[in-house]
């Protein structure tokens, strides 16, 4: 009897123990005190699986986790490194200097030439700054009727008079209030120069019309050298006859056709009766109206002195885009006939001797770089650019390779966005976080 009791009296203080083992159990659970070996186990709720999507920066484990996956702490109430969240992603914003609605550009084209010419870079620009009219001025364009050069205004107009025509066309058909950019080519950076230099304050106080920039492209700033040839007949045709070999392997007669590159008014007479030539030129010259193309003259007053006098003050800033195209070889697909490395060379060389007065010059097939830069002037807002692989125009004596002249070229017309782009627009760089952690936290 007494063992019984006993014996059941120590069954229930088993039983008793027993409950209270897995009541103080259950309590360690609750207060993450046990080991990981339940934790693992444990179904995941509703609840922890909407947790889990949160970042875990921001989760409130109940556990601690081991030491080695243990990851850095951060301070979400300073939060000096952004890299702990999100790398930055960096925007830049393009603001107006120049309000949108009053953008516009002004094109001037060359000697002869016409306001077609800068039909492809008009283009090309007007899908880069979509809202800016573009206006390519006509007053001055060639007149293709008259065979006479003579007959064409950017001839028999000196540079200064062309200038008075383009002040006429801006204040006709560009709005009032508008600021612009002048694009220019050849000798149409000239006359852009003279404008600015005649005309920019009338422009200003008669049509609140300001000029922010001019932009030249193969702007002969100290003249054309090729001039000279006029001058020197005999000494011309002694170093052409070096080449002439070359050219007809190039194509046949096209000798004939680089001669009347140079000199535009009888070539035959130039060739065959060089004194004769050189003693008419200088007297037609005087008694035909031709002063837009003998302001060209590098000892013309107008190069020698107010080009160089104008430049030294000029307020309103210049960018002068150099093209430069030394390789016949570059000019074309082919060659009727195979011309030698050593060949082309000399070619390459004497041409550039008679274009620049220096067989290793830069040029563009008609003007050296150091005119096009105005180089040897004092310049004042004067900027340099030279782009390579372009030429002149579209004929080196016959037409060239699609893409070379310099009003078609496409690094050309790049340079003019970048130019552009510079004076009406301001980029400026901003640094967003990716996910800021107020967003985060408010999720």
């Amino acid at each position: 009897m007494h063992h019984t009791i006993g014996l059941r009296r120590d069954l229930i203080a088993i039983c008793r123990s027993g409950w209270i083992f897995y009541l103080v159990l259950g309590i360690a659970c609750e207060g993450g005190r046990c080991t990981n070996y339940h934790h693992e186990r444990k179904q995941p709720s509703a609840s922890d699986l909407q947790m889990a999507s949160i970042p875990q920066v921001l989760c409130k484990q109940p556990h601690t986790p081991p030491q080695c996956h243990k990851r850095k702490n951060i301070d979400i109430e300073n939060l000096n490194d952004v890299d702990d969240l999100a790398s930055p992603i960096k925007k830049i914003k393009r603001i107006p200097k120049v309000e949108e609605g009053k953008q516009v550009i002004v094109c001037l084209h060359g000697l002869t030439r016409v306001s077609s010419d800068f039909d492809t870079m008009k283009a090309i620009l007007q899908q880069k700054f979509p809202h800016v009219p573009i206006l390519a001025l006509e007053r001055l364009n060639k007149d293709f009727t008259h065979s006479d050069k003579s007959c064409n205004l950017t001839v028999k107009y000196s540079i200064k008079a062309q200038a008075s025509v383009a002040y006429e066309e801006i204040k006709t058909k560009v709005p009032r209030g508008s600021e612009i950019i002048l694009v220019t080519h050849s000798q149409g950076g000239l006359r852009g120069f003279a404008l600015l230099k005649e005309y920019m304050n009338r422009l200003e106080n008669e049509c609140g019309i300001v000029v922010h920039q001019l932009i030249t492209i193969a702007t002969p700033w100290k003249g054309a050298p090729v001039f000279g040839h006029i001058k020197d007949v005999k000494h011309f045709n002694q170093t052409f006859d070096r080449i002439v070999p070359i050219l007809e392997r190039i194509r046949q007669g096209y000798s004939e056709f680089v001669r009347g590159y140079f000199f535009k008014k009888a070539p035959g007479i130039a060739k065959n009766h060089p004194a004769v030539y050189q003693l008419l030129a200088p007297w037609a010259s005087k008694f035909k109206n031709v002063e837009g193309m003998t302001d060209l003259d590098p000892a013309s007053d107008f190069m020698r002195c107010y080009v160089p006098l104008g430049l030294k003050d000029m307020e309103v800033p210049i960018t002068a885009i150099a093209t430069v195209l030394i390789d016949f070889s570059q000019l074309f697909d082919s060659f009727e006939s195979p011309v030698r490395a050593q060949e082309l060379a000399e070619l390459n060389a004497t041409y550039a001797a008679l274009i620049g007065g220096d067989p290793k010059c830069e040029h563009d097939m008609l003007l050296p770089v150091a005119t096009q830069h105005a180089e040897g002037l004092v310049t004042k807002n004067f900027k340099r650019i030279k782009v390579y692989g372009a030429c002149h125009g579209n004929k080196v004596g016959i037409t060239v390779k699609r893409g070379l002249s310099a009003l078609n070229n496409a690094k050309v017309i790049q340079k003019v966005a970048e130019s552009i782009e510079e004076v009406f627009y301001e980029h400026k760089e901003e640094a967003n976080i990716a996910q800021a952690p107020s967003e985060v936290a408010t999720r």
